[in-house]
Formats: structure tokens, C-alpha cells, sequence
């Protein structure tokens, strides 16, 4: 009981400090105290201390009230309300709490902060002062009773917890009153302003609510929104095929030809001529008596220790093949202590130079330094040669005229020519052909390849006594015949697929078959019967068949799909890849983050695409 009633004393006193805090700014009356209006603050039940801060920073007084509804969130702490005190004080500040919140009063006395009745006897706000210049609010303090702390009271509230859903249902139609709205006239007596107001739900409780939402909507998205599709390529492979096809003429096999034997086919002979002129440009060249070849003198130094001796007609060679002789006997000196030995020499340049190409005045070469081309490599870098003075005399006047030789090239040239022509004549009249015919599946071509046109050999005319005709160019003529066999190559084709779809494997389709690959090679040619043998190859693309509306292609994408639902999607590209029947495969998920495949079968899609296969 001493405890208690030192309890009682010591908040006894702190409101009589109060009270003189507030004497000269406040009127006492019988009722309470009447304060300014402009001294007090109301706050919302959600307000966090942050914002009810704020709100006592913006008034310019050392005394302020807090008008604090019931249930607020800062009621639900008693380390709010220090908080809040202490930030008060520091602006030099004294806070005073307007509020029936139970809870709240023990709180902000435990906090040491004095409260004040909210409400008069009725439940209603207290008016404000008539007779005053400014706005009042006549407040009145607790009871000594309500005042006092009693140790043994709980600091939880008997009131039975409410759930968001049933304060938005008891607050609905439920009208409250805000003192902000009531207004004092000077001539009329006080009146209330009451206004509806719709109570907001907890600020944390409606964020709990909406982070629970978000997670359960995670969860179903996880677990039965997320799809795979995957991208399957079938393994192909080339497939070819080869076939022996008889290649019958006509004319001679008519009545076998109309009973459609297997693997034979009609063939026709076609004649074609050609004729070309071919006019030849001389190589042969000679000097005329004005050419002349050039000449001068030259030193010739012997690095070596012994006597270098050159017969007359050594040669002496330049860096550019252009080639000088000796005309006498010249010994060289074997080189001493002085230096090496020297000799002079005069040289005239040859005709023709190292390849072959007339010199002339290429001979007039500047000063250069020659070497002995008829000596070893090692024996070079001992002896060698050099002009002081320009070569000089050179002329280059010479006569074309015909030789052996482009006599001979000319024939064998023309003979190509015409072979390669012939060939192109025979390829025109079987396109014409095709022109002409009716059969709307005729496409004919040219049997080509070693000995499948008989060529003639070409008559060459050539003009009597061309050898050494001194003339820059000459003409030549020949004509040729030749002999071919043509047939229809849709026919042959057709063969080749059969012959490649017989080979085809059960559980492979062909996709694709490679016209431009065939080729064939004769081995036999009866020219009595008028048949040809030859062996055709073909080759096409056969991939696994993989067709969702197929049997098989059904039973591998099932398979596919048990293996892999739940796996993860690496787990899972791998095993298709190691499939036989896939040579290519390609996952993608959605949403892009799902990190396995659904277990969901439904949610597994397939698309084939088409193989590439290299020619």
C-alpha cells in the first residue's frame, strides 16, 4: 500500500507542475481547463510516431496536445511514447495525451506523459469555449482513480481481439466525429459538426495480408503455371544408293522397251558437227642485220689466295639473267696482303639471256656486278665481276616468222577446241529436242563421261609452207564430227527413289533426295544390241520420323516425356540428347527462371524441326 500511495503522490505532483506550467495560458471553470485550439494535434489510428512527429514539430508552442483515437498504433508500444517524449524534449517541447484508449493511458503513464479526458459525461467531444476571441477546448483531467498506476493491472486489454474483416464490418456505416470540423461563432451559441468517416484497416495487417497473397500466387505459379517446349531435331544421315540401268536404243530394242522392263530405259542417238578457224600468233624470232648486242669492259676481282685462270667465252651473269662473255684468255691474280687480285676484260652480251628472252638493248646495262654462273655456289663468292662504265651497242631488231613448234601447237589447240564444241552442239540439239516434244514428263539430256560420245577425229587445214614463213600470225581451220545418246532423266530419277526408298530404314523417312548428285559410269557398250550399261548412283537424306500423329512418333515423345518431367532442365536436355533418334535438342522454359521441367505432362510441349545435312 506504501508503494501505491507513493505512486499516487509522485503523479499528483507532476500535474501540479503541469497546471503551473499552464497558468498564465490557461482558464480554469468548474468544468476543467480550457486550452487554444492551435495548441492541439489529431492524430489517425494508423499514424506511425514518425508522422505524429512531424505534426508536433509544425506547432509553434511549448505545450502541445495529442487528440489520440482509440486502438491507435502508437498505443500499442510503451517505446513509442518514450520516443516520442524524448524527441519532444529535445525541441524543448511538453506533450499532453486527449484520449479514452484504456490501454493507451496506462501506457502513457508508465511513460510518464499526463493524459486528459477526451469525452464528456455523454461520450461526446467537450465544446468549446462562447466567450472567448479564440478557439478553446475545455479539457477536464483524469480522475485520481483513473490517474493511478496499480501494479497488479494487466497491460493487456480484456476487450477480445478483432480481425481486419470485422473492423471494416463494425466501422462501415458506424459515423464519428472529428473535432477539426467544429467551428465557434461569436454570436451564435456553439454548434457540432459532425462528419462520416470510414475507419482504414491496420497498415500492417493490410501489408501481411497482400505479402501472403503475393506468396501463395508464387507457389501456384510455380507449381502449375510453369511450362517447357522442347525443340527437337531428328538425327539424319545421307543414304545413297547405286543401280545398274540399261540404256536401250530405240529403234533396236522397241519391243522389249513396250513391255516397261525393270531398270531399263529408252535411249536415242543424236549427230552434231562442228567447225572452227583459229588464228595463231608466231613465236619464232631472228635478228635482222641492224641488230646488234652490247658490250664493254669489266673487273674482275679474286678474293682467293691462288691464281684464278678463265678460258675466252666465260660467261659473266647479272641478278637479271642477261648473260656477257669473255672474248680472250684472262688469269687472274691471287689476292695478298694488299687486297685482292684484279683483272680487266672486255665482254659482249649474249643474244638470248638466261631464259631464253632476246636481249637487244636490254644489254646497255649501268654499272652492276656479275657473277660466274658455270662455278660451284662456294666458288662464286670468291670470284666475281664488275663495270664501272655502262654497257653499250645494244639493239633489238629482230624478224617474227613461223616455227615448228607453233605449227604443231596450233594443230593440237584447234583439235581441243573443236572437241569441246562438237560437245556443246550435241548439248543444243538435245535442249531442242525437248522443245519440240509433246511428253510433258520428257526432260532429255546428253549422256556424258569418258567414252559416252564417239568423237571423229577433227580435219585440220593447214596452209602449205608455213614453217619459217616470216609472218607475226598465221590461220588454221578444222571441222569435227561426234556421236551421243541421249534418254529421259525424269525416268532414270524415278528408279533411283525406288531404289533409295527400298534401302530407307523402317524407322526412317526420306525427306529429301539430291538430284544434282547423280552420277553413273558406264562399263559396258553393245553396239550391235544398241544397249548401254551403266551404273547410276543417287543420294538423299533420311532422318528418323518423328510425327506427333504417327505411332512411333508418339511412343518416342511419350517416352521422352515420363524420363523428364520433374528433372531438371540440363538433366533433361542431356537425356534427349543421348537419344539415338535426336541429333539436336533445345529447351526453353516458361517462366525463363523455372529451373525444372514440370511435372505436369500437359505442360510439356514438342516441336520437330527439320534436319540439315550437309551435301
Amino acid at each position: 500500500m506504501e508503494k501505491k500511495k507513493q505512486k499516487k503522490d509522485k503523479v499528483e505532483k507532476l500535474q501540479d507542475e503541469v497546471k503551473q506550467d499552464l497558468s498564465d495560458e490557461i482558464e480554469k471553470s468548474d468544468d476543467g481547463e480550457v486550452i487554444s485550439k492551435k495548441k492541439v494535434i489529431y492524430i489517425e489510428i494508423d499514424d506511425e510516431i514518425g508522422v505524429v512527429y512531424d505534426k508536433i514539430a509544425s506547432v509553434n508552442s511549448k505545450h502541445v496536445y495529442i487528440v489520440v483515437p482509440q486502438r491507435a498504433v502508437i498505443f500499442q508500444s510503451i517505446v513509442n511514447l518514450k520516443i516520442l517524449k524524448r524527441k519532444a524534449k529535445e525541441q524543448s517541447k511538453n506533450i499532453y495525451f486527449i484520449t479514452n484508449d484504456k490501454n493507451g493511458i496506462y501506457l502513457a503513464q508508465q511513460a510518464g506523459v499526463v493524459v486528459y479526458e477526451k469525452t464528456s459525461e455523454e461520450g461526446k467531444f467537450p465544446l468549446f469555449s462562447t466567450d472567448m476571441n479564440d478557439e478553446k477546448l475545455r479539457i477536464t483531467p483524469l480522475r485520481a482513480s483513473v490517474n493511478s498506476i496499480d501494479d497488479d493491472q494487466p497491460t493487456r486489454l480484456a476487450e477480445k481481439k478483432l480481425s481486419i474483416g470485422e473492423i471494416l464490418k463494425k466501422h462501415r456505416n458506424k459515423r464519428t466525429l472529428s473535432i477539426a470540423n467544429i467551428r465557434v461563432s461569436k454570436n451564435s451559441p456553439t454548434k457540432k459538426s459532425p462528419r462520416f468517416t470510414i475507419v482504414s484497416p491496420n497498415r500492417h495487417a493490410l501489408i501481411g495480408l497482400v505479402s501472403v497473397s503475393l506468396i501463395v500466387l508464387l507457389v501456384i505459379v510455380y507449381v502449375a503455371l510453369p511450362g517447357v517446349t522442347v525443340y527437337i531435331t531428328p538425327a539424319a544421315s545421307v543414304l545413297e544408293k547405286s543401280a545398274n540401268i540399261i540404256l536401250a536404243d530405240y529403234q533396236k530394242n522397241k519391243t522389249e522397251l513396250d513391255t516397261k522392263p525393270e531398270h531399263m530405259i529408252a535411249s536415242y542417238e543424236i549427230t552434231a558437227n562442228s567447225q572452227k578457224t583459229l588464228d595463231v600468233m608466231s613465236t619464232g624470232k631472228r635478228f635482222s642485220e641492224r641488230s646488234a648486242n652490247a658490250s664493254g669492259k669489266i673487273t674482275i676481282v679474286n678474293t682467293s689466295g691462288t691464281l684464278w685462270p678463265l678460258i675466252a667465252t666465260t660467261r659473266f651473269q647479272t641478278k637479271d639473267g642477261i648473260v656477257f662473255r669473255i672474248t680472250d684468255k684472262v688469269d687472274v691474280p691471287a689476292a695478298t696482303t694488299a687486297g685482292p687480285g684484279k683483272a680487266d676484260a672486255f665482254v659482249v652480251a649474249d643474244p638470248v639471256d638466261a631464259y631464253g628472252t632476246v636481249v637487244g638493248d636490254r644489254g646497255n646495262i649501268p654499272p652492276s656486278r656479275f657473277f660466274l654462273p658455270g662455278l660451284r655456289a662456294d666458288s662464286q663468292s670468291k670470284i666475281y665481276a664488275e663495270n664501272a662504265e655502262p654497257m653499250k651497242g645494244g639493239i633489238a631488231d629482230y624478224i617474227d616468222y613461223i616455227s615448228k613448234a607453233d605449227i604443231e601447237a596450233a594443230r593440237s589447240k584447234i583439235k581441243d577446241e573443236l572437241s569441246k564444241t562438237v560437245v556443246v552442239s550435241l548439248r543444243a540439239a538435245v535442249t531442242k529436242k525437248n522443245e519440240i516434244t509433246e511428253d510433258a514428263n520428257a526432260n532429255y539430256v546428253l549422256l556424258e563421261g569418258e567414252n559416252a560420245i564417239k568423237i571423229s577425229e577433227p580435219a585440220i587445214t593447214i596452209p602449205p609452207d608455213l614453217e619459217n614463213r616470216e609472218v607475226k600470225s598465221f590461220t588454221i581451220s578444222g571441222d569435227i564430227s561426234a556421236i551421243g545418246v541421249y534418254y529421259n532423266h525424269n525416268e532414270m530419277i524415278e528408279m533411283l527413289k525406288a531404289e533409295l526408298m527400298s534401302k530407307r530404314s523402317p524407322q526412317k523417312e526420306l525427306v529429301r533426295v539430291n538430284e544434282d548428285s547423280i552420277s553413273y559410269n558406264i562399263f559396258e557398250w553393245d553396239v550391235n544390241s544398241g544397249k548401254i550399261k551403266v551404273t547410276a548412283n543417287i543420294k538423299g537424306i533420311e532422318e528418323y520420323e518423328i510425327d506427333p500423329s504417327k505411332e512411333n512418333g508418339q511412343r518416342l515423345l511419350k517416352k521422352i516425356k515420363d524420363h523428364i518431367m520433374g528433372k531438371n532442365v540440363d538433366e533433361a536436355k542431356a537425356y534427349i540428347q543421348n537419344l539415338p533418334e535426336i541429333n539436336k535438342v533445345e529447351i526453353k522454359s516458361w517462366p525463363m527462371w523455372a529451373p525444372v521441367v514440370p511435372s505436369i505432362p500437359d505442360n510439356i510441349k514438342f516441336e520437330i524441326r527439320q534436319a540439315v545435312v550437309a551435301k
